[in-house]
């Protein structure tokens, strides 16, 4: 068993989940829909609203006893069981799918 990373860099690979198929472009959209549907759901209601909706903003940086430490990154990761079929033909792949959520400013 390898723990090597392979990119879905091809839109129309497919992917298994416990029990949806998603082609790979499809499935990046939903999640980024989804990541900005709960963003602006659970963060941006009218009691924590935020200069500009965006994360930086949010969390640009923090202080700890009037020290601010500024942030560059922020990385959400999820990682999930699948099967990916890739079309270059071989076949239903079992793996992980690795799902990386990014904001650099």
């Amino acid at each position: 068993m390898t723990n090597k990373f392979i990119p879905l860099d091809c839109g129309d690979d497919v992917i298994l989940l416990e029990k949806d198929t998603y082609k790979v472009s499809k499935f990046r959209e939903l999640v980024i829909r989804q990541f900005i549907k709960k963003w602006r759901q659970e963060i941006c209601t009218d009691k924590t609203r935020i200069n500009n909706n965006s994360v930086g903003s949010l969390f640009g940086s923090i202080s700890a006893e009037g020290e601010s430490i500024p942030f560059s990154e922020i990385k959400l990761n999820a990682v999930k069981d699948c099967q990916v079929l890739k079309i270059d033909g071989k076949g239903w792949q079992k793996g992980k799918l690795e799902i990386r959520i990014m904001y650099i400013s």
